[in-house]
């Protein structure tokens, strides 16, 4: 890890997040703290059944939660992309989180440790509204997701994978049009198909122009057209011309 000085933009970055809310004295006492970090390879940051001890704001590459089963099987049911944390839950609850945390290769992230950040939010009761509001969207997007998974038809499941994928970045950026950085075979394991099934499922989305593969990404023109079409409310397939 490198000193937040090393870092260009760092104190920018915290504070358009919930830092910057409780006013600038209160930054910088944060920025004390705040560590770069940069991941060459995979590492495990937190192991199932432990307490994470840092939080993580991810600002290149991904961090990866995954769940194993006693069978020894695995499966990624996080995708923490660039601009989103990794995890405010572990700063209030006693319980440690059920899940792996492992980042990327060529990843980076701001790291803050958990006591300061329990401090911090305990000194400017100013930041908890909104950081309800930011563990409720994701609450919200996961239910919405489960649902999907159920009752939607393939292609609409898909759909609903990367619409609640563009909408954790849409927190990022008023733009309705989105890139996510995430590979074909990721949102296969992700969606609990094969991969020539994730292949079938994307090459339909992008017949209907809602989404534009590219390499190790996709471009998501309309996240909101694409969320629509997941939940059943866009005529599908298009007719034929003329």
């Amino acid at each position: 890890m490198t000193n937040p000085t090393s870092g260009q933009g760092v104190r920018e970055i915290l504070a358009s997040t919930v830092f910057g809310a409780a006013g600038s004295d209160a930054l910088e006492d944060i920025l004390q703290v705040v560590r770069v970090e940069h991941f060459k390879m995979p590492t495990l940051l937190s192991a199932a059944g432990e307490h994470p001890s840092h939080l993580r704001l991810v600002l290149s590459g991904h961090i990866e939660v995954i769940a194993r089963h006693v069978s020894g099987s695995e499966i990624v049911v996080g995708h923490i992309s660039a601009g989103g944390w990794a995890t405010w839950l572990s700063v209030f609850m006693t319980q440690a989180p059920t899940h792996d945390f492992y980042s990327s290769v060529s990843s980076s992230c701001l790291t803050l440790p958990m006591e300061e950040v329990r401090l911090f939010c305990a000194r400017h009761p100013v930041t908890y509204p909104m950081i309800i509001r930011m563990i409720g969207h994701q609450m919200r997007l996961l239910i919405e997701w489960t649902g999907q998974s159920v009752l939607a038809s393939p292609v609409q499941r898909m759909a609903k994978l990367l619409s609640v994928l563009a909408q954790g970045h849409q927190q990022q950026s008023a733009s309705r049009s989105i890139t996510l950085h995430v590979t074909q075979a990721r949102l296969a394991s992700q969606a609990r198909c094969s991969r020539q099934t994730a292949n079938q499922l994307l090459q339909q989305l992008e017949k209907e122009g809602l989404i534009v593969p590219g390499y190790g990404q996709f471009m998501i023109p309309d996240w909101t057209r694409l969320d629509q079409f997941a939940d059943g409310n866009l005529d599908w397939p298009n007719p034929l011309p003329g």
